[in-house]
């Protein structure tokens, strides 16, 4: 989704923790059977079972800017913060626990500009920091579910007046202009998937940490 945007991109995280997400040129991917992608010499290689006419990448996208928004961002080089990150993988998931460290690796060369704030204070004032010529990229997984209903209205109400494209990486029920739109046949009662969408348009149902995308295409 990265790659068919206008390049280059400046990539703002909310919801950023340490910033580990900001960095999709910096890692390898593997689709299903397909040959790895992305850059040869990462430490992280994240791979992802695929189904539907995924729109694969023939690029990597370009990124020229970097930053995020935590009420608590982490710095990757606090030995502390990185401990407390590597707490939070679940027990005897040694292979999220090895991208974890990877992904710290390369934050650690390049470090994000991490802003502390509430998501709906700071958004604005990070996209008007954003070059002319360089396409603004708001996007965010997993964490509009921890705010009240009436902050994600405000925060929905937000993006649709900001220049650029938002991506949302979040449960169906959570942006419900997004939800509304998503075919009620294709969302499974028996595991929990997220819905992937651009700017409130859903393109793909897809695993919580990246291990599975459904793109959706035009049938629905």
């Amino acid at each position: 989704m990265l790659a068919g945007l206008p390049q280059p991109l400046a990539l703002i995280e909310v919801g950023a923790s340490a910033g580990l997400c900001l960095y999709p040129d910096r890692y390898r991917y593997r689709y299903d059977g397909r040959p790895e992608f992305g850059d040869a010499q990462s430490p992280v290689t994240l791979d992802c079972a695929t189904s539907g006419p995924v729109p694969f990448p023939a690029r990597l996208p370009e990124v020229v800017r970097r930053a995020g928004i935590d009420l608590n961002p982490l710095d990757v080089h606090d030995e502390d913060d990185v401990r407390w990150l590597e707490a939070l993988v679940w027990p005897e998931q040694t292979h999220r626990l090895e991208r974890l460290r990877g992904a710290v690796q390369v934050a650690r060369a390049e470090p994000p500009a991490l802003v502390r704030g509430d998501l709906n204070e700071a958004v604005r004032e990070l996209v008007a920091l954003v070059p002319e010529g360089v396409t603004p990229v708001v996007f965010h997984s997993a964490v509009l579910s921890y705010l009240p209903p009436e902050a994600v209205e405000r925060f929905t109400e937000t993006m649709r007046t900001l220049p650029g494209h938002w991506i949302s990486n979040e449960a169906p029920a959570v942006l419900p202009a997004v939800g509304r739109r998503l075919p009620p046949a294709r969302v499974p009662d028996d595991r929990t998937l997220f819905a992937l969408a651009l700017d409130e348009q859903p393109l793909a149902l897809t695993g919580p940490h990246g291990q599975s995308l459904d793109w959706l295409g035009d049938q629905y």
